[in-house]
């Protein structure tokens, strides 16, 4: 009887991670804070290949900008999602570059949210 409970539980760490999207959230969405950007960063599958796309989010009018205090990335993939890392700015500060890589032969269909005050 105990042996089936384990095989389940070994099945489902190896089927689980393949159906978890990679959502990510850098800083916090506080109640004042504004909606300065949502975007889809997308690129198509090719196969065999690892796909990657930079995203930049820079605002237009330096002494006016808003400081960022949160983003969020969500995966709209149900499995093979792209991971993204903030390469630079972010939460703090005025502007943002992400990187998208995906797994190899899959695409990248993520959505970002920037907010900001």
């Amino acid at each position: 009887m105990k042996y089936p409970t384990i095989i389940l539980f070994a099945l489902a760490a190896f089927v689980l991670p393949t159906f978890a999207a990679n959502d990510y959230l850098w800083g916090e969405v506080g109640e004042n804070d504004y909606k300065l950007a949502k975007d889809t960063v997308s690129k198509a599958f090719f196969v065999g290949l690892v796909q990657t796309k930079k995203y930049v989010f820079k605002q237009s009018d330096n002494l006016n900008a808003l400081t960022i205090t949160a983003i969020k990335v969500t995966d709209k993939k149900k499995s093979h999602g792209a991971t993204a890392v903030l390469v630079s700015g972010g939460p703090g500060s005025k502007g943002a570059t992400i990187k998208f890589t995906s797994e190899r032969g899959y695409g990248i269909k993520d959505t970002v949210e920037i907010w900001g005050r």
